[in-house]
């Protein structure tokens, strides 16, 4: 695929370090070093990418944004910040911007933010992990996430991020290295939300480490993030083996100091249950909990709904050439009521539904997928009210499960497809559910 980066970048050094890396990905790149000569490169070329410097006048920076996202096909911005601090990178994605790169940082990092960066062409093809929008917001809670990231960003103390899956850990994570003293060493991601039985001893450790020797031997994880940060995924799942392994490291200074690695976890679990239950080492958990980050599901923060939605809608309108105007208030109202299991991520896939399917009108409650126009104060107060004589609550939810599949089944004519858009189910949870009830 030929792919064009155009990078805007007014220093020299840094323009040929970005420049390289770019060419090492086996893209073009067209470098201008000021925001007039970026505007000219726009209007007489057709980009997949702009690598977009902060140290620009802030005039510039605003009118190459304004310029990349007014293009038929909106160009994905990736910046370069200037003192990389928690407060510019946060501030590059209230801008729009899609991901960062900071100063001195290693290159395999630029490189991973270009790729990211790429792949917003194509989310509604493949999605990515959780956006940096997640960073964004007024909520005192969230306010605290990023004073805790910017106080703790240049120690070297172990971090455990805990909040529910797509509030942004991985975003977070990587904002504490980026904006830390290990920024210019590699940012390596563990992952074992997935497949984390087939984690080995010699993936983390190394293909020749002993449990003896000093280190991390070739080949792992863990030296693969020498003089950086080893970012552990939902470290609540990391084998009995692995926990060996990791304490080991972790409790003996030697080895610490030969592996020079940072530790970030991140969790969706409760750590402290899963001590209690034996399926996490005690010591380790205190070793890695040394810092702990809570960040806040977006049902505790509504207060930011409004402004995550207007940022989704903006970026929605830019990626998907559509002009779909500020959402009402009825519409932000029903939003705000909604528990979102899935948070800011599942926030950014509904605006960005409600966006394309609106085009160019005004987007109304109707537009919102049924699942999420019904709350059960609207079933009436006959289902809701608990009789004086009580209820059996499993026999009650069964039957009107029951009931429900069954209406939703007749209105589409026996229609599953449609019958489990109804109900804001996947088709396939809706025939398992009709098995269970053929079976039973």
């Amino acid at each position: 695929m030929h792919v064009r980066i155009l990078l805007v970048e007014e220093d020299q050094a840094s323009r040929d370090a970005v420049s390289r890396v770019i060419a090492s990905l086996g893209y073009d790149c067209v470098a201008a070093e000021n925001g007039a000569r970026a505007l000219d490169a726009l209007a007489s070329h057709s980009f997949d990418l702009c690598v977009l410097s902060l140290g620009l006048p802030l005039d510039a920076i605003r009118n190459v944004l304004a310029s990349a996202h007014a293009r038929k096909a909106a160009i994905p911005i990736v910046v370069r910040t200037g003192q990389g601090t928690v407060e510019e990178i946060v501030s590059a994605f209230r801008m729009g911007a899609v991901d960062f790169v900071v100063p001195s940082c290693h290159p395999a990092l630029c490189a991973e933010a270009i790729e990211r960066g790429l792949a917003e062409r194509g989310r509604g093809v493949a999605p990515l992990r959780t956006s940096g929008a997640t960073l964004i917001g007024e909520h005192p809670a969230m306010q605290v996430v990023l004073e805790r990231v910017t106080q703790v960003a240049d120690s070297g103390a172990s971090v455990v991020i805990r909040g529910e899956d797509g509030t942004g850990k991985e975003v977070v994570a990587r904002l504490l290295h980026a904006s830390g003293a290990r920024r210019s060493g590699p940012f390596v991601t563990l992952r074992l939300t997935t497949g984390a039985s087939k984690v080995t001893s010699a993936s983390l450790l190394g293909s020749a480490s002993s449990s003896d020797g000093p280190g991390p031997g070739p080949g792992g994880k863990l030296q693969e993030a020498r003089h950086g940060t080893l970012f552990i995924d939902e470290i609540a799942h990391l084998s009995s083996e692995l926990q060996v392994a990791l304490l080991r490291l972790l409790r003996d200074p030697a080895r610490r100091e030969d592996a020079d690695v940072r530790v970030v976890a991140a969790t969706r679990e409760n750590l402290e249950r899963a001590v209690r239950d034996g399926e996490l080492i005690e010591d380790l958990y205190y070793r890695l909990n040394i810092i702990p980050i809570e960040i806040p599901p977006l049902r505790e923060r509504v207060e930011d709904i409004p402004i995550l939605v207007e940022h989704f809608r903006l970026s929605a309108n830019a990626f998907r050439g559509r002009e779909a105007p500020p959402f009402p208030p009825e519409v932000l109202v029903r939003l705000g009521e909604l528990p979102w299991p899935g948070n800011v991520r599942q926030l950014e896939s509904v605006v960005a539904d409600l966006v394309t399917a609106a085009r160019d009108r005004p987007v109304t409650v109707y537009d919102l997928p049924a699942s999420l126009r019904t709350d059960v104060k609207s079933l009436g107060p006959g289902i809701v009210d608990l009789p004086a004589h009580g209820v059996d609550l499993r026999l009650l939810l069964t039957q009107l499960e029951q009931r429900l599949i069954g209406q939703a089944l007749e209105r589409t004519g026996g229609n599953k497809n449609r019958a489990a858009e109804l109900l804001g189910l996947n088709r396939t949870t809706l025939v398992e559910k009709l098995r269970r009830r053929t079976v039973a």
